[in-house]
Order: structure tokens, then C-alpha cells, then sequence
């Protein structure tokens, strides 16, 4: 079981250095590049704290990501409609090419590799990763 352990630990790494490379090309923190992408793939505003809830990301750590994209004038933030509170996020022009020059790209090689896949090995894959992570998160809560 140790050898399936380090292999399973091996691979969430290897995921990990993957996206932190083309972080990495594009200039940006981990963080930046995860803000950009939810942006491009919702392909609409989003909320911050929606994107916390559904990335795992600290609202600290997402506070400093968006606050350092949108001085480089990627992003902006506005009240999100009806609300005094809640900001949403938006992708600027500038924003929008720089996603089409680094972001972009990782989501069609993504959807490449996906669709390399039958439709019931992504099923499987899906159901057996959420199905370690949840029992990770229930084991380790």
C-alpha cells in the first residue's frame, strides 16, 4: 500500500508543478493564474467569494492575488448587482488578450487531453478522484 501512497502523492505533485509552469511562463502566482483561469473558463464575472468556496483558495489569498492583477489592469472589481457587499470580478481588454496570449491555451490542451478519453473513463476518473479526496477530507477533518 506505501508504493500506491507515494505514487498517488507523486502524481497530485506532478499535477501541481504542470499548472505552476504555465503560471510560471505567464508571469504570475499560482494564485494569479487560478483567478484567471475560473475567469476564462466561467467565461463571466465572478464573485470572490464564490471563487474561494469553489477553488479552495483563502479569501487572504485571493484579497492579494486580485488586488495585484488588477494594478497591472487584468482584472476589476464592482459591486455585483443589488449588493454593497459582494464584489464581482471581471477580465479588462487588457485582461482578455492577456488570457488569449497564456490562460486560454491551457484550458484547449485540457480539453484535448479530456476528450482523449472515452466519456466513460472521464465518468470513471471523476467519480474515483472525487471519491479519494472526499474520503481524504473525511478522514483528515
Amino acid at each position: 500500500m506505501n508504493k500506491e501512497l507515494s505514487k498517488w502523492n507523486r502524481l497530485i505533485k506532478k499535477q501541481d508543478e504542470v499548472y505552476h509552469r504555465c503560471a510560471k511562463r505567464a508571469g504570475l502566482a499560482d494564485a494569479q493564474f487560478w483567478v484567471l483561469y475560473a475567469l476564462c473558463e466561467a467565461q463571466k464575472p465572478l464573485c470572490q467569494n464564490t471563487f474561494c468556496e469553489n477553488w479552495c483558495y483563502s479569501k487572504q489569498t485571493v484579497c492579494t492575488a486580485v488586488a495585484s492583477l488588477e494594478k497591472a489592469g487584468l482584472v476589476q472589481l464592482a459591486f455585483a448587482e443589488g449588493s454593497r457587499k459582494q464584489k464581482d470580478l471581471f477580465l479588462t481588454e487588457k485582461g482578455e488578450m492577456f488570457c488569449d496570449q497564456h490562460i486560454r491555451s491551457v484550458l484547449e490542451a485540457e480539453e484535448k487531453v479530456l476528450q482523449a478519453l472515452s466519456g466513460e473513463e472521464r465518468e470513471r476518473f471523476f467519480a474515483v478522484l472525487e471519491n479519494l479526496l472526499d474520503g481524504l477530507d473525511r478522514e483528515l477533518s
